[in-house]
């Protein structure tokens, strides 16, 4: 997720675990410190440098840093900072055993919220080095930001943090309003729902505001994996036809849980090709088309189809000994397919089609080299994603 949810998150979390009567220095203490536990895994970013891009981005952002064990290490270095430095008597004033659970549970949730989207963690390394993929929740969500936002504006100690909070959120509402990435009725629901959040919020504790932020969010996310198992159905049942799938890609549009976006990873037993199959899905079609939905009309994903609730626009084929070929003689790209979910080669490129669009440019594209080239370094070993088609070696 994005590292304003992370932060929000990490604030409802200090709010519950703050001792009765905490005085100023300690709520800023467990709130700062929740806020950085809730955000450290993606510390990751700094080094991924250490490999060219862009495998340095694709193996070890999520990569070891999100891992349980990645975690642990976090936490020890935390409690040695804190513990151990200038911070100690604020800490013990607030309660170490606060504390430490505070930061372990803020590390963890990290993880947790990165597993919901289609990018995908690998927690259980070094046991056990699979991607797992949520498939549920936009990598950002309005309706998260709402709850959680409305809670933390509510439980600022100054009226200016509360129109800073508050202020963030409108700018961000408007502004993926105006590019079009949330619809006008999707913006109408966020404000009246956060007008309704804030007054029903007034007459509760600041800890009964943050556990009810957390539940609400907790009912969503729920709620958002089931209607990713209904988009999940609802594409093979459509797609039926004797197909052969090897995976099934549901992402929703934010802030408009009718709308989703699906990608069928097919093997086609004929041609021995993986085929990629792009969609539009609306589990409403009665209130909203799939030509209506966000994503499709901001990408101008060809021309209107069927009345259909599911909308098609675009077919890829891969030869899978191609695909096999590249990796048994590209370290490069054997190291990419570490990642890749859905790859595909054109034009002198290897990249992932999940992050495909015709918006900006597929940030896991990689070049594909005639002839050898020197292994790059500080290489992980994630099992690839489509291992069940083209075999696990990744060295």
């Amino acid at each position: 997720m994005d590292n304003f949810t992370h932060a929000l998150v990490g604030a409802a979390v200090a709010e519950l675990a703050l001792p009765p009567g905490a005085d100023r220095g300690t709520r800023r203490l467990f709130l700062a410190a929740a806020v950085v536990a809730s955000n450290l895994p993606d510390l990751d970013l700094v080094y991924t440098g250490v490999t060219p891009a862009p495998l340095g981005y694709l193996l070890h952002h999520r990569g070891h840093t999100h891992t349980v064990a990645g975690l642990v290490a976090q936490a020890i270095v935390i409690a040695a900072f804190c513990l151990a430095g200038p911070l100690r008597r604020a800490v013990r004033a607030g309660g170490t055993a606060r504390f430490s659970v505070l930061i372990g549970v803020s590390l963890a949730l990290h993880v947790v919220l990165d597993s919901w989207n289609v990018y995908g963690v690998h927690p259980l390394w070094p046991a056990d080095s699979r991607w797992f993929y949520g498939d549920a929740v936009f990598i950002f969500e309005p309706w998260l930001w709402l709850l959680l936002g409305t809670a933390a504006a509510l439980n600022a100690t100054t009226r200016a943090r509360t129109m800073a909070v508050v202020g963030i959120l409108a700018v961000l509402f408007i502004a993926l309003a105006a590019i079009g990435i949330v619809p006008v009725q999707a913006l109408f629901a966020l404000f009246v729902g956060g007008g309704c959040l804030a007054w029903a919020g007034l007459s509760l504790t600041a800890p009964q505001r943050s556990t009810a932020a957390l539940a609400g969010s907790a009912v969503f996310v729920t709620m958002m994996f089931g209607l990713s198992s209904v988009a999940r159905g609802r594409v093979r049942v459509a797609d039926a036809g004797g197909r052969s799938f090897v995976d099934v890609v549901v992402n929703p549009n934010p802030g408009w849980p009718a709308c989703w976006d699906v990608l069928t990873i097919e093997r086609d037993p004929t041609s021995h090709e993986l085929v990629f199959r792009r969609g539009t899905l609306s589990l409403a079609p009665d209130r909203v088309s799939p030509e209506e939905c966000p994503s499709y009309r901001l990408e101008n994903r060809g021309r209107p189809g069927t009345a259909s609730p599911l909308l098609w626009h675009g077919e890829t084929r891969q030869p899978i000994a191609a695909l096999r070929d590249l990796a048994s003689r590209d370290c490069w790209v054997r190291a990419w397919l570490q990642f890749g979910r859905a790859p595909f080669v054109r034009d002198g490129e290897v990249a992932d089609l999940r992050f495909q669009s015709g918006v900006r440019r597929n940030f896991t594209a990689m070049d594909v080299v005639d002839g050898d080239r020197a292994c790059p370094d500080a290489l992980t070993h994630w099992v690839p994603p489509r291992a069940d088609v083209l075999g696990t070696a990744t060295d």
